[in-house]
């Protein structure tokens, strides 16, 4: 009976799993770029390193994940930054979740098919930071770990979409303030749970943390050229 019982949640895992995959017979991919680059990210030489992302994602994550879930976190965003060809291959579905607005008509332009979303950027760029910072920040913004929002009213509902944050009552925003004003307001209710939201400075990505571990996680992203603040 036991047995039987395992078998039958594999296959339904197996099921719930298929179907939240795309139906790769009813897309047609096309990249823009006639090339692909085959030169991969100098990660070893800036001293970028999967332990990094591992401590990162324990930090932003907290107690909302297990350790199961961490890893898996972890592992996706050191392939992403390390080897956007295999991270491509490898995860190809979750991928193409990450980047928004794929597959999905938008006034005024075309779809976006690439079918190598992480490489094609890549590609593009040539810059190990400006796409570390941006493969990092499709992923977490999917993980609802960082949020983005340049006006209050805007901020308002992404702060309550970060995944540690959703059952949390905040501010509401000012008709006259920005996000870097609204989330410093809100600071203060955080700083009571022992929790505080850092931006990028002079932009408007944002995640929170654990007020002791701020100076921690700003290092962590200072490796990667990133510069955080407290609003």
């Amino acid at each position: 009976m036991k047995k039987a019982f395992i078998l039958f949640f594999v296959f339904f895992y197996g099921i719930c799993t298929f179907s939240q995959q795309k139906d790769y017979t009813a897309i047609k991919f096309k990249s823009k770029l006639r090339n692909y680059t085959k030169v991969m990210p100098k990660t070893k030489e800036f001293d970028i390193n999967k332990e990094l992302f591992v401590e990162l994602v324990d930090k932003l994550t907290m107690e909302a994940y297990s350790g199961e879930e961490k890893a898996a976190l972890a592992n996706k965003l050191w392939l992403a930054v390390s080897n956007p060809h295999k991270f491509d291959f490898v995860y190809k579905d979750y991928s193409l979740n990450t980047i928004k607005n794929w597959g999905v008509k938008i006034k005024f332009e075309d779809p976006d098919f690439e079918p190598n979303p992480y490489l094609a950027k890549w590609t593009v760029t040539g810059d190990e930071f400006i796409y570390f910072q941006w493969a990092i920040t499709q992923i977490l913004s999917y993980e609802k770990l960082m949020a983005y929002s340049e006006k209050a009213k805007v901020a308002q509902k992404a702060i309550h979409e970060l995944a540690l944050l959703k059952n949390m009552k905040f501010f509401n925003a000012r008709p006259d303030e920005y996000a870097y004003d609204y989330l410093r307001r809100n600071n203060a209710l955080l700083s009571q749970k022992g929790l505080v939201v850092i931006i990028y400075n002079y932009h408007f990505d944002y995640m929170v943390c654990k007020l002791e571990d701020k100076d921690r996680v700003v290092e962590l992203m200072g490796k990667l050229k990133w510069e955080f603040v407290v609003p």
